[in-house]
């Protein structure tokens, strides 16, 4: 996984995985209250004894601790938290070791302030230049450095680099116990990681496979509509290609209404197929080469419930039966075999209709070729608001006006 992605899912699980943040921000605004109440306490106690010293710097402690979880409460981030305790640290170590902090709450002050720096702060740095601080301090009273250190008693001299060495020896053992703990943590984020990245490939290689399924799903779709629709134009020796050809002008018609592409290939498909109830009529009354008895024609007239019979069960496809049986009602309530009207006509079904229609004019009959452009185009204008929808009607015109060289036609 490259760098880039690790760090966009460090940033996605940063919350949930490191939980740890919300138990550092709550550990600061506990630890900011208790200071600014043991500022207080000092300053009170400090007062009674007359230590001024003590009081300003307690007063002035105090305050800025509260102000630290104000902040902290409000922004919920522990940033100002940290850097104004670490600088706190240093000012107090600083000043008691100018001024010598021989009595127990400079000792205390001193000891607290640093120890919270380095428990509550993860930060190498400040725990690097703590160590250093405390270290030198160390050596300051254990060495020839401990000549400048006159303020201080003989037995601080000794009890103070103690002091501090134990602090620093704690210190580092939390810190050596922050670090493994950091450490497991990105162990078993980097194995959250790949868990990830190897779920994510499964997840690819599979939604790839069912892709693949898809599309040959839906290419033995095509080919088994085609070898229906090829079945049902090899029953009339004079409509060859007809089905596929109304397919196409419906395909296109809906282009031009602006169907999306999803809606224009469903139309295709049930286009191809609209006179698939064919199947169930008797050669010789599909290829008579004279005008159809009454009886003849009321037999033909039953194709479209035969197709919506048989196709009614298919539930992938659930509006293919549409183009099956009503594609030849009529606007005005006088088609079959319903006699649907107006908008209770399906959409798709009207469409098939202008598409069916056109093709019956523009392709050979046993009793008669193929009519002229003009007479096709004259007839869909003359039907148009009774036999067809007058918005489809103007579409199939179109496509006539553009075909300037009449290949539209059988």
């Amino acid at each position: 996984m490259s760098e880039k992605k690790k760090e966009q899912t460090s940033k996605k699980y940063k919350v949930e995985f490191f939980s740890s943040e919300k138990d550092t921000l709550l550990l600061a605004k506990v630890v900011s209250l208790t200071m600014f109440l043991l500022g207080v306490a000092m300053a009170i106690t400090t007062m009674v004894e007359g230590n001024k010293a003590m009081v300003i710097v307690s007063f002035t402690y105090g305050p800025l601790f509260l102000l630290a979880f104000v902040v902290t409460t409000i922004t919920k981030k522990t940033r100002f938290f940290f850097i104004l305790g670490f600088i706190l640290s240093f000012c107090m170590e600083f000043v008691f070791i100018i001024t010598g902090g021989q009595e127990g709450f400079g000792i205390f002050w001193m000891c607290i302030i640093t120890f919270f720096t380095f428990f509550t702060n993860r930060k190498r740095v400040f725990f690097t230049v703590n160590a250093f601080y405390l270290l030198f301090v160390i050596l300051g009273f254990w060495s020839p450095l401990s000549q400048f250190c006159y303020q201080f008693s003989d037995t601080m001299r000794v009890r103070f680099p103690i002091l501090y060495m134990i602090e620093f020896i704690f210190a580092s053992i939390v810190r050596i116990r922050l670090s493994k703990v950091e450490r497991n943590r990105s162990e078993l984020f980097n194995e959250l990681i790949e868990l990830q990245d190897s779920l994510q490939q499964q997840v690819e290689e599979r939604t790839k496979e069912l892709n693949e399924e898809k599309n040959n799903s839906e290419k033995l779709l095509i080919e088994v509509t085609q070898a229906l629709a090829t079945t049902i134009d090899a029953k009339d020796k004079y409509t060859s290609g007809h089905s596929r050809r109304v397919a196409e002008y419906s395909k296109k018609i809906a282009e031009l209404l602006g169907k999306d592409e999803k809606v224009q290939r469903e139309i295709f498909f049930i286009a191809l197929l609209h006179d698939i109830g064919k199947i169930g009529i008797p050669d010789e009354i599909i290829n008579k080469r004279d005008n159809l008895t009454e009886e003849e024609f009321n037999q033909m007239k039953k194709h479209p419930e035969i197709g919506y019979e048989i196709l009614k069960n298919i539930t992938t496809m659930p509006n293919l039966e549409i183009g099956v049986r009503w594609h030849h009602e009529r606007l005005d309530g006088k088609g079959y075999p319903d006699a649907l009207s107006g908008d209770k006509i399906p959409e798709y079904a009207r469409i098939i209709s202008v598409a069916d229609a056109y093709d019956a004019m523009t392709s050979n009959r046993s009793y008669r070729g193929y009519l002229p452009q003009a007479v096709a185009r004259s007839e869909l204008i003359k039907g148009s608001g009774t036999q067809f929808a007058p918005e489809i009607a103007e579409k199939m015109i179109q496509i006539i006006d553009a075909d300037t060289e009449y290949k539209l036609h059988e």
